[in-house]
């Protein structure tokens, strides 16, 4: 496996954290000390071997800037297309290697700096 390649048992929402913290070119131990994580628990959850809490989902998300919001999955495409109309044309699964709308969004999108944050309608940050 080359060093790009993200692992097979790595989930969807991981690989999408895992070609955002490679393309800002920050290290495991980056994330997962500004997580509040051990490096170990990160590197289980992004190489898919293991099946993290969604703490630390969550935790690994804000350590990337990433604000995670639930939309129905029938409107997943219309989110992603908003985010990356404010972003440049970016989203989270543009940067795991997926153009948008090319294969079904999951329910929960890590939203890059979008505009769904707090402050931006009835929404507000999970607990």
């Amino acid at each position: 496996m080359n060093s790009t390649a993200v692992p097979r048992g790595a989930s969807e929402p991981f690989r999408q954290l895992r070609a955002l913290r490679r393309a800002r070119k920050l290290k495991q131990e980056d994330v997962a000390r500004k997580a509040g994580i051990s490096r170990e628990a990160y590197l289980r959850a992004e190489s898919g071997q293991a099946d993290p809490r969604m703490s630390t989902f969550l935790a690994a998300c804000e350590a990337l800037g990433l604000e995670v919001v639930l939309a129905p999955q029938h409107l997943a495409a219309d989110v992603n297309a908003f985010i990356a109309s404010r972003n440049g044309g970016v989203t989270a699964a543009s940067m795991a290697g997926q153009p948008a709308g090319s294969a079904p969004a999951p329910a929960a999108t890590p939203a890059s700096g979008g505009g769904f944050g707090p402050g931006t309608g009835e929404g507000h940050k999970p607990v």
